[in-house]
């Protein structure tokens, strides 16, 4: 199944989702009312962070593949080595900014959202799923 045709409303959700989970890291520390005029416009900068790491560094894999290619077969076949090397990454990019609370929150952010659009990259809708059962079913009946 393509992915990219589900690619706007992933965005959409990886945009909300690292939205709400950098203010919330922010938000924990005591910092000014000043900052919350922020929120609503950050929104802006982090739907384009969002689209373009999402695009550049996972749409890749899915055009790696073949057409027939199932999406939890690509899943199982270079997540594991994206999780780690982006574990890797942010865990490098934190330490060397000495734990700044915004750069923690940034890529802590950017590691939990990108692990979740793959999820939701590979992940078959429901309506799919059934149609998919039951093509299955008549193809194991006519055997």
């Amino acid at each position: 199944m393509n992915s990219s045709n589900r690619l706007t409303p992933i965005l959409l959700k990886a945009t909300s989702l690292a939205t709400i989970l950098f203010w919330t890291l922010i938000s924990t520390e005591d910092i000014g009312t000043e900052i919350y005029f922020f929120i609503i416009p950050s929104i802006i900068p982090i739907a384009i962070v969002c689209s373009l790491t999402v695009v550049i560094t996972i749409m890749p894999f899915f055009g790696l593949e073949k057409e027939n290619v199932p999406n939890n077969k690509i899943f199982k076949k270079y997540f594991p080595y994206y999780s780690s090397i982006a574990f890797s990454l942010c865990s490098y990019f934190i330490y060397n900014s000495n734990f700044e609370k915004v750069v923690c929150a940034f890529f802590i952010t950017a590691f939990f959202t990108l692990m979740q659009s793959w999820v939701w990259l590979c992940k078959v809708p429901a309506d799919l799923q059934k149609k998919n059962t039951n093509l299955e079913n008549i193809r194991y009946d006519e055997i």
